[in-house]
């Protein structure tokens, strides 16, 4: 990570920031989970080959408009720092009337001096 400006987050920050990427989640909007990442350097959706543009942000986010039945959850496990930790769940379906996928995962975040999400890092599981 090198060496970064230590800013502090606050929790109720997070939490601000966790609420409006379940809002875009669960309503299927995908440019409005990309505003939350407008300042994003580094986006791990997958740990060895991490998103640096906006174009392979969209990517990622471009299926969640064809999902059906998306519920998000999450609990805030640790603020330190400039750096959330998140636990969260997400449930969906690919097509109405689908097998119900259950993803389980951990969200690393650390915030910029502006409070915005300078590095995304997650780590799922499907069941």
């Amino acid at each position: 990570y090198g060496k970064r400006m230590r800013q502090m987050i606050t929790h109720d920050h997070v939490s601000q920031w966790m609420n409006e990427l379940k809002t875009a989640w669960e309503g299927k909007d995908p440019d409005r989970a990309l505003r939350l990442f407008e300042e994003t350097a580094l986006y791990r959706e997958r740990p060895f080959n991490p998103g640096t543009t906006q174009e392979e942000y969209r990517r990622y986010w471009a299926g969640i408009v064809d999902l059906e039945d998306i519920r998000f959850d999450y609990e805030i496990v640790a603020v330190v720092n400039d750096t959330a930790c998140v636990h969260w769940e997400n449930w969906y379906r690919e097509s109405i009337g689908g097998k119900l996928d259950h993803l389980d995962g951990v969200f690393i975040i650390i915030f910029d001096e502006h409070g915005k999400c300078a590095q995304f890092s997650q780590w799922w599981f499907m069941e």
